[in-house]
């Protein structure tokens, strides 16, 4: 007797099964069958969670379709409850309504009776998922209009979660779809991976890496028409300074001194100054301020210096020299009766 067991799995509720056959005399032969259940609970339009919400418009009078795409294991059955508690099964063709195989509901005509909560339903053997609709139905058409710059140039810095956004108004409002590197769309309230598009029209990208720098997409659309904006996440670098000191630094003495560190930087008041390229303003110089300096410019990706080593200044003036007034006196007068007066005048001689 030979026994042999395997595994294979499958998407059904089964049994353990055996199969057995007999060889006359000779004995019997026996196979065992594993099956394992795989079950998975239905998502709708990529969103897991047992209730999942959005909101949706549209003109009267015209079509509007609202998707209800379903993944799970079992393949979920599909349903969409509308107000009154009406019932639509997929697949199901009536004469204005519509619920397509793939869970897509699809009105040909909208009226202002269809505005209210809907309900699209996806139920399988790991459980059940809802996405609930609130409808709302206008007369008034009006195209996509940007909230937002139209293009836009962002700093990407590494493991640091990053928002981009998209706003955009109309009448019916606009849906959002995000474009992804990759060409993906990722429709409002859906997530992949590290990108997250919320329902305000935020797509937020967790913990990025460089490969996501490049152009992402956000389109609105509604029934007048669609607006596109372009957001560019670019990696960031450390500040660059674009100049360098080959020899000393000399001035004159009381003039203002302007060491250049070409880059950007915030003022700082006083008589030391740091103006927006990033040079240091010293007013009145003086020998007092003689010696090295350094320019640091940092940032989060690392930092650069810049360093003068050595500044001088230089004096306008010789040495004053000093003239002493001789007083002669009456040597018949006692010295120690007498106050003897000495000046010292000072003349600056000015270097031409």
């Amino acid at each position: 007797m030979h026994l042999d067991t395997v595994f294979i799995t499958l998407h059904l509720v089964l049994t353990d099964e055996t199969c057995s056959s007999l060889h006359g005399t000779s004995g019997q032969d026996r196979k065992v069958t594993r099956v394992e259940i795989l079950v998975s609970p239905p998502a709708i339009n990529g969103l897991i969670g047992t209730t999942n919400s959005m909101r949706v418009s549209s003109v009267g009078d015209q079509r509007k379709l609202i998707d209800c795409e379903t993944t799970g294991t079992p393949v979920p059955r599909v349903m969409w409850v509308l107000p009154e508690n009406v019932v639509l099964p997929a697949p199901y063709y009536g004469s204005r309504l519509t619920v397509h195989r793939n869970g897509t509901l699809d009105i040909r005509s909208v009226r202002m009776t269809d505005a209210g909560q809907l309900a699209c339903v996806a139920r399988n053997e790991g459980g059940e998922t809802r996405l609930v609709v609130q409808l709302g139905v206008t007369d008034i058409l009006e195209k996509p209009k940007l909230k937002s710059p139209k293009m836009e140039s962002l700093l990407l810095t590494v493991g640091r979660t990053i928002n981009l956004n998209c706003s955009i108004d109309g009448s019916p409002t606009p849906q959002l779809t995000w474009i992804l590197l990759n060409g993906s769309p990722l429709q409002s309230g859906a997530q992949f991976s590290k990108f997250l598009h919320k329902s305000d029209g935020t797509l937020v990208i967790s913990n990025p890496a460089l490969s996501e720098a490049g152009t992402y997409r956000c389109l609105g659309r509604n029934a007048a028409g669609m607006v596109e904006r372009t957001v560019t996440l670019m990696p960031g670098h450390k500040p660059e300074i674009n100049n360098r000191y080959n020899s000393p630094v000399s001035i004159m003495n009381g003039q203002s001194l302007h060491l250049h560190c070409l880059t950007n930087t915030d003022s700082v008041p006083g008589r030391y100054a740091v103006l927006p390229n990033g040079t240091l303003s010293i007013q009145q110089a003086s020998v007092h301020d003689r010696g090295s300096y350094t320019c640091r410019a940092s940032n989060e990706y690392g930092s650069s210096l810049l360093t003068l080593s050595r500044i001088t200044i230089k004096s306008d003036t010789k040495l004053p020299t000093i003239a002493f007034s001789y007083i002669f006196f009456n040597l018949h007068r006692s010295v120690f009766k007498n106050v003897i007066p000495f000046s010292c005048n000072t003349y600056k001689l000015f270097v031409l």
